[in-house]
């Protein structure tokens, strides 16, 4: 018995079918346009948010003297960022943070709840606070970044994570069916939206937290509440999208859209 030439890997026997020129059409006319819109007005986008930040931590801190500065990113040339005086956790605010985080830690790991996705989540966040506070206590004086390090790397971090979603949601709406052009843009833009939103929020809770506190926060910042959070949404808006569009292809409007195979 002869077998199969290809091997698929969808699980239910169906593909949509794949229309090259729409998806063409829809990725110049939507998807470029947006990414050389944002790559060309970096420096404006950053100087932006730098400037909101600086006057709302302003507000929040007097006490804390803020400046913008700017810094290169090459190709994209220059952006800006926030930049303040940080300081080092004390003793003190090291031993209360290890008696605290392991005492949840102690408490998640004995609960009825301990196999759960958001427990699991929890208790790898706490051990990257745990490493945090153990190099603090033995090696603090070989840590080399400042809290204006780290606010521009976060900076020029946010801004690929923006371009790079611009290219991946843009791939999937069009590439999924060429119905349902008005699911594609609200997909599209509300994701870019999204991202740029709990971008800015999450700089400015981030740079108010160095500013107020110390730099044993900056490994949670990074590691834990970082581009993983980015790619949680990321994917959230993709399922959300492709539900409706499987809902739309299983309908009249979507008759010959799929390939059995």
């Amino acid at each position: 018995m002869a077998g199969k030439k290809f091997i698929y890997l969808a699980r239910t026997y169906r593909r949509t079918q794949a229309h090259y020129v729409y998806a063409i059409i829809y990725t110049l006319f939507i998807v470029i346009p947006i990414l050389i819109l944002l790559i060309v007005n970096l420096d404006t986008v950053t100087y932006m948010l730098s400037s909101l930040s600086l006057r709302i931590l302003s507000d929040a801190l007097p006490q804390k003297s803020f400046s913008i500065k700017e810094s290169g990113f090459a190709p994209f040339g220059i952006t800006y960022c926030l930049s303040f005086d940080s300081r080092f956790p004390t003793s003190i605010e090291i031993l209360i943070n290890l008696l605290v985080v392991v005492s949840v830690v102690f408490i998640l790991v004995v609960s009825s709840i301990r196999g759960r996705p958001v427990t699991v989540y929890l208790l790898f966040s706490f051990m990257v606070h745990i490493i945090s506070c153990v190099y603090f206590t033995f090696e603090q004086d070989n840590f080399v970044y400042t809290a204006t390090e780290f606010s521009d790397i976060f900076v020029k971090q946010q801004i690929s994570i923006w371009l790079l979603f611009i290219v991946m949601m843009g791939a999937v709406t069009a590439l999924i069916g060429r119905h349902g052009f008005l699911n594609k843009i609200l997909a599209f833009f509300g994701l870019l939206i999204y991202s740029l939103i709990f971008g800015v929020i999450r700089y400015i809770v981030f740079m108010f937290i160095l500013a107020a506190g110390s730099l044993l926060y900056m490994a949670d910042m990074y590691f834990v509440l970082g581009p993983i959070f980015d790619f949680l949404y990321l994917v959230s808006f993709y399922c959300m999208y492709t539900n409706v569009m499987q809902k739309k292809l299983d309908s009249p409007e979507g008759e010959g859209e799929w390939k059995w195979l």
